[in-house]
């Protein structure tokens, strides 16, 4: 019988955390380095589950057109964000249909409750004819398939978010989008993963990869050397600097995103995860709404500067009038794992043979980590793909038009 594989990760997100689950269920022995820095993306995600909603550019994308084009005089009035590619879509939406079972397998294993919900739904809310137009062409854009989507007048609206502004047209909402909690569900992987024999090792960083031959032999940090047979990449807007101490290079960026949380507010205050052109809006379990986001190109940067928090308060002042007498909280911002074409980098790299990515989640990272770990662990045990896995690889960016990573930093410098 062969000893269990000795698999290093670096980075215990929400992709890093459920691969070590998954590879620990497995077998293997798993050391999982996760080092505390400001701005890390998993602490700082509202954990929407909208496969449908981001996949067509609502939530943090709808947000980043409309700052972008107030500042483009040439930019079509009725222009939103284009959908990203279907098959993307569809692979957001296996990703999504994973947590149900999951989040009873994880409460088994390690106690936590990572408080899926489901019946909350999408709303997007549409303030002008603009708005209405873009709109219908989502609509239009999703007819040829069978996604749940419903158009709502503003009455309808409001009858299903009472304190939801009159100034508003309607909307259409995604009954399938949900929400889940983030830090639990990380926390939830890494209790599990412990629990099944997993070695879990909190504010460490590596340092150094020591390689042998074309194989990373044993992983560097802060905290002591460890023997590898596989390693992982999975820390978020670092991964680039992690993959570079090897001599790869993976188009990695972080993409900054602030948020607002205000006091504990009544259950159901919503009753919908809203988005709008101007912020979007939940309610955890626990009371606390999530404002959020802002989409910045700005290096390693995690401050939380007034002004942008003042648009956010400003946008949800705007979609509930009443909000205005929530008390704020805290705020904070993450720095979010952005790739050219939004899609993660998984899976093996040319040159290291026992080097794996698990990385590049950007604004889908939560919805998209069930399956993104099933294919990175996948690869690692030589198991038929679950999905495919082509779309990830990163040696797809050796001819790949950059025309987003352009589109998003001529954004950031308005």
């Amino acid at each position: 019988m062969h000893s269990p594989k000795q698999v290093v990760i670096a980075g215990g997100g929400a992709f890093g955390g459920m691969v070590s689950y998954l590879l620990s269920q497995r077998g293997c022995a798993v050391t999982l380095i996760d080092k505390a820095k400001p701005g890390q993306a998993t602490a700082a995600s509202a954990g929407g589950l909208w496969p449908v909603g981001e996949s067509i550019g609502l939530g943090c994308g709808v947000i980043f057109h409309a700052t972008h084009a107030a500042g483009d005089s040439a930019a079509p009035e009725d222009a939103g964000p284009q959908p990203l590619p279907r098959n993307f879509m569809d692979f957001l939406c296996k990703s999504n249909e994973l947590f149900p079972k999951l989040t009873a397998d994880l409460e088994q294993h390690s106690g936590v409750h990572i408080e899926t919900e489901s019946g909350t739904g999408l709303l997007y809310v549409i303030y002008n004819e603009a708005e209405q137009r873009y709109a219908n062409q989502l609509i239009e854009w999703l007819s040829d398939g069978d996604t749940p989507v419903e158009q709502w007048s503003r009455a309808e609206a409001m009858a299903r978010e009472p304190l939801l502004t009159g100034d508003q047209l309607g909307g259409i909402y995604f009954p399938g989008d949900n929400q889940v909690n983030p830090m639990l569900l990380a926390d939830a992987c890494r209790r599990s993963s412990v629990k099944l024999g997993a070695r879990y090792l909190y504010d460490t960083e590596v340092i150094g990869l020591e390689m042998e031959g074309d194989n990373i032999h044993r992983v560097l940090t802060t905290g002591g050397d460890f023997p590898c047979d596989v390693f992982v990449n999975a820390a978020g807007s670092w991964s680039a600097q992690i993959a570079a101490m090897v001599g790869l290079d993976i188009p990695i960026f972080p993409v900054r995103g602030q948020i607002l949380c205000t006091e504990a507010l009544r259950d159901q205050t919503l009753r919908c995860n809203l988005s709008t052109s101007d912020c979007y809006i939940l309610q955890k379990a626990h009371g606390e709404v999530i404002i959020g986001s802002t989409t910045e190109i700005c290096g390693f940067d995690s401050e939380v500067p007034l002004e942008n928090l003042a648009g956010l308060a400003a946008g949800v002042r705007r979609a509930m009038p009443a909000m205005d007498f929530s008390t704020i909280k805290r705020s904070w911002s993450g720095l979010r794992p952005g790739t050219p074409d939004e899609y993660p980098i998984l899976g093996p790299m040319a040159g290291v043979a026992n080097y794996f990515n698990a990385t590049g989640g950007f604004r889908t990272g939560i919805v998209g980590s069930p399956l993104s770990a099933e294919i990175v662990v996948a690869h690692i045990m030589g198991d038929p793909q679950p999905y495919d896995h082509k779309l990830f690889m990163a040696d797809r960016f050796k001819e790949k038009d950059l025309h987003l990573s352009q589109q998003i930093q001529h954004a950031s410098e308005l």
